[in-house]
């Protein structure tokens, strides 16, 4: 739901307590990720390995079918349809977002598993960003001219990719952390982006659960990148409009590791409840501890740090922690609904060691989402008739995975799913539902935005 629900991939814990493992995400991200974690990127060339490959485009030479007296489609053969992604693999950690690109493959392996689409088996070209401008850029430009769309990719340097895609024209299904990314045309997400349309869900929530709390409200956010600061600001528009009053707000950066001088601000400014959507795991539970030591205890609300390793890290400091989703508790407490069974057991296929993280759901879902598009673009699909296909497409939840979106007209999902650690356990609360999530408040929309109209594809 919030641009920067993506997060993170795990590296070792550094020794002490109170110091986060070393690592980013989407918002830092999400992530962030969606820790966030650390987020999309500036526009200097951050130092690298070359690109490399990870996954072979597919063994077919490339070459293009034609549509009947429409131009050729790059990527697409009679048997195959090739589609590119950039992740961060080798840096700024390694193995950051290896999960996008395990996701991903693991939604292509199960249509390939079927017969593919119309015959065409789908074929997965995974490039290294290596933490570069120039590589992201090299990439995607490669990509462009070779394969039939853009898939799944998860890159701190996607900005890179925004003038490219959009001088291409090119379809571009995925997550973007850059704002001016998930705004252009040719760009479809499964998750559309918070910071033009906040929902207000969570904040009805919490008004009833919390109602002399909401007037002591502190915030810390992801002072990473532009998509992390949108982000936050449509976060507060949303807060300061259902009423809260924010008394503590400050930002922090992907190399902070410890939370002290914030506990000790919020505790002085007598701050009753703690809500944030852009710190993942590694962070929260560092921040716990803290308040934990200095006995501090607000209510807590985290939007970003769902994931194996909470628990396991954050101890008794993260019980009756309060989390707010946008997507089904599928590490655990909702492994039993049908679409979580196949993203786990595909998952495991793509990858025996695949890391289960959100970067991963987005790249399922984005796959999906492409594959739904492809199948209404015809039996001999061009570029046109995929975004044709995916300008139709306005209700979107991956099968029940994530909240209901509205890929085409770039509009987030309006619901949540309220969760919270219980002892060993993640856990659904009242008053989510058993299956499904809370729907409540509509959206708030960014003053001025307007979607960009979507042309007419010409090929």
């Amino acid at each position: 739901m919030n641009s920067l629900r993506r997060t993170r991939s795990t590296a070792t814990r550094t020794a002490g307590r109170g110091r986060p493992r070393a690592r980013a995400s989407s918002l830092l991200i999400i992530a962030a990720v969606l820790a966030l974690v650390a987020s999309a990127c500036s526009s200097n060339t951050k130092t690298g390995s070359p690109t490399t490959t990870t996954t072979a485009a597919n063994g077919n030479s490339g070459s293009s079918t034609t549509v009947g007296g429409g131009a050729p489609s790059p990527g697409v053969t009679s048997t195959s349809v090739t589609v590119g992604q950039v992740d961060d693999l080798t840096a700024p950690l390694p193995g950051l977002f290896k999960g996008a690109e395990d996701g991903t493959q693991a939604y292509f392996d199960y249509i390939n598993s079927t017969g593919g689409v119309n015959g065409r088996m789908i074929h997965l070209d995974a490039q290294d960003s290596a933490y570069s401008d120039g590589t992201v850029a090299n990439a995607t430009a490669a990509q462009i001219k070779s394969d039939f769309a853009l898939v799944g990719g998860f890159s701190l340097d996607d900005a890179a990719e925004t003038p490219l895609v959009k001088a291409a024209g090119m379809p571009d299904i995925a997550y973007p952390l850059d704002p001016n990314l998930s705004n252009l045309p040719t760009a479809y997400s499964p998750a559309p982006n918070t910071a033009n349309d906040y929902p207000l869900a969570i904040f009805n929530i919490l008004k009833e659960k919390f109602p002399a709390q909401i007037k002591h409200m502190g915030i810390l956010w992801a002072n990473a990148t532009a998509s992390t600061a949108s982000s936050e600001k449509a976060f507060e528009r949303a807060a300061t409009h259902e009423g809260f009053k924010i008394v503590y707000d400050a930002g922090f950066t992907p190399s902070q590791t410890t939370f002290l001088p914030n506990v000790l601000a919020m505790k002085s400014k007598g701050v009753q409840l703690f809500f944030t959507t852009q710190m993942p795991d590694s962070y929260s539970d560092t921040l716990a501890e803290e308040m934990q030591q200095q006995n501090f205890a607000p209510v807590v609300v985290q939007g970003d740090a769902y994931s194996a390793n909470l628990i396991k890290n954050g101890g008794s400091a993260v019980n009756k922690m309060y989390l707010e989703l946008g997507y089904v508790l599928y590490l655990g407490a909702d492994g039993n609904q049908p679409a979580v069974k196949l993203f786990t057991k595909w998952m495991k296929e793509a990858d025996p060691n695949a890391n289960f993280e959100l970067q991963s759901l987005y790249g399922w879902a984005s796959a999906q989402l492409f594959v739904q598009a492809l199948k209404d673009a015809g039996s001999t699909p061009t570029r046109a008739g995929l975004e044709a296909a995916l300008d139709k497409i306005t209700s979107f939840s991956a099968s029940g995975i994530l909240t209901n979106g509205n890929p085409a007209g770039n509009v987030p999902g309006d619901c949540v799913l309220l969760a919270q650690v219980q002892g060993t356990q993640i856990v659904r609360v009242a008053p989510t539902p058993s299956n499904s999530f809370v729907c409540t408040g509509g959206n708030l929309p960014a003053p001025g935005f307007k979607p960009e109209v979507r042309p007419t594809p010409s090929s």
